[in-house]
């Protein structure tokens, strides 16, 4: 089950479903299975996690099979990609999710995530200036730790 709302994991099938007829491409019950593990998992992801992930849970799917999906789902908006600073591409499953930005601690590593409602206003200002409507927004912010001598 995709989620513990039944009407949330109906909605996203019904979404990805949806996505592949209007693209003709195949539903596989593969296709299914990863876009049910992604949406069981908390926070980001690389696709070595995943495939470990599935391979214990005794999933047949080639890293191939994974790699195809993704782009599947970055395309139907159902997974979001992330390139935090040098270090590999990282997703994360976005179709419940409330927007949220990043602040990358660079000596660390470590990937924090905020929200903060000022940028809402910051962007129906910009709307308003352009004349446009944004649709999605992404903003890193890449810091470093204040480490005590």
């Amino acid at each position: 089950m995709i989620s513990k709302n039944k009407n949330n994991n109906d909605e996203v099938i019904e979404v990805f479903t949806k996505f592949l007829i209007h693209h003709n491409h195949r539903k596989t019950p593969e296709r299914f299975s990863i876009l049910n593990e992604i949406y069981l998992i908390d926070g980001h992801f690389d696709i070595d996690s995943l495939y470990e992930k599935m391979n214990k849970k005794n999933y047949r799917v080639s890293r191939a099979t994974l790699y195809n999906t993704i782009e599947l789902l970055l395309e139907s908006g159902l997974v979001r990609k992330h390139q935090f600073g040098d270090s590999f591409s990282q997703y994360e499953r976005c179709y419940f999710n409330n927007q949220h930005d990043h602040i990358i601690i660079k000596d660390t590593g470590e990937v924090k995530e905020f929200c903060d409602p000022r940028i809402q206003s910051i962007k129906k200002d910009i709307e308003e200036i352009f004349d446009i409507n944004v649709e999605d927004h992404s903003l890193y912010l890449y810091a470093t730790s204040k480490k005590k001598k």
